[in-house]
């Protein structure tokens, strides 16, 4: 072997697979060496607003903040983690009273050296007022103990106008690309859904006009589009500009065909998780199953039946869903991401969607 060859291998760095930590634990460093520490806040909820007569109008809640550093750390040090609990639900059950949204918690990893914390998304908001604007929830922001931060994207705002009832997206989370995607408004006079958020800061689809609408949620390779007047939008393109939710190796991880498929909706690699991200986003759709692929948002909806939307990606927001009389659901988010808001015109109750627990990673890098 070459003295170049061997000074090469010298620069390589150990990369061992992520272990994964989904709720709050104790860990004890195996071998000395240079880890990297990764934390996600939770999201949060997007509010909720159910009335039979003027409608309302329901905003997006904010994506959890990443934060992340690489330390060496000695055989034997444990490492506390806890898990940021994602945002409950928020339900409006009575005619006029709508419900606001609940806040991501913080993510926490310390052990001797080391004190990082994420910080959780904020709840999104409602309004009856005709004219008013719900503003949507901020992202988490403010981490402290970390070599690198990328806050939470905001949820979308949400503009009220008589006997319209829309929802806006939620916010994406934070991660290596940059600060994570805000959800899309929603200035209507009809119902409907905005798209939520991806990664990176690819914004969530908008609607806007009049009628029935629901906009697309953002992909990892661009924003979801926007939608006026009557119809449906696309979501946005996946990391190598396809319009697709699958990643860019083709495969679809997201809960739509997670049975059919095999693959559990998720992280595309255990090496560098939070790097591997690259699904599109979810297709605005009267349906309610549209989901989107990794780090994507899900597409707004306008359903007519009482079933959840689809939901986002791993980090990605998930999509509003605005609709007259029916009992509506929004969708989900598997991790730290924020969600949707929901209203509803004439049938209760409205429920906005769950939002995403906080997720920590730990890796061996050297």
């Amino acid at each position: 072997m070459s003295g170049n060859q061997s000074a090469l291998l010298g620069l390589r760095r150990v990369q061992s697979p992520a272990v994964f930590f989904p709720s709050s634990t104790t860990y004890t460093i195996p071998a000395s060496g240079w880890y990297r520490l990764s934390a996600v806040g939770a999201g949060a909820s997007g509010g909720a607003i159910f009335t039979t007569t003027t409608g309302g109008a329901a905003s997006g809640a904010g994506g959890g903040q990443f934060a992340e550093g690489e330390y060496y750390l000695t055989a034997g040090t444990v490492v506390t983690i806890v898990i940021g609990a994602g945002g409950a639900a928020a339900v409006s059950s009575i005619s006029g009273t709508g419900a606001a949204g609940n806040d991501g918690g913080n993510t926490t990893i310390t052990c001797t050296g080391v004190a990082i914390t994420a910080h959780g998304g904020k709840a999104g908001a409602f309004t009856v007022t005709n004219a008013a604007t719900a503003l949507g929830g901020l992202g988490g922001t403010g981490a402290t103990g970390a070599q690198f931060t990328a806050d939470g994207g905001k949820g979308g705002d949400a503009t009220h106008t008589t006997n319209a009832c829309p929802a806006a997206g939620g916010g994406a989370a934070g991660s290596p690309l940059g600060t994570g995607g805000a959800g899309g408004d929603t200035t209507q006079t009809g119902q409907g859904g905005a798209g939520g958020g991806a990664i990176g800061g690819k914004k969530g689809g908008s609607v806007s006009g009049s009628g029935t609408a629901s906009a697309g949620g953002a992909g990892v390779g661009g924003a979801g589009l926007d939608q006026a007047g009557v119809g449906a939008s696309l979501g946005g393109p996946n990391v190598i500009g396809r319009s697709s939710a699958a990643s860019a190796d083709g495969v679809r991880r997201n809960a739509a065909t997670q049975v059919a498929t095999g693959f559990e909706p998720g992280f595309e690699s255990l090496i560098d998780p939070f790097r591997c991200l690259t699904g599109g986003g979810g297709t605005g759709s009267a349906s309610p199953t549209t989901s989107s692929g990794p780090g994507a948002g899900a597409g707004g909806s306008d359903a007519t039946v009482a079933d959840p939307v689809g939901p986002a990606g791993v980090l990605g927001g998930s999509g509003g869903r605005g609709i007259p009389n029916t009992a509506v659901q929004s969708g989900a988010t598997l991790l730290g991401g924020g969600t949707g808001g929901a209203a509803c015109s004439t049938t209760g109750p409205a429920t906005s969607g769950t939002s995403g627990n906080g997720i920590v990673t730990i890796e061996r890098i050297g």
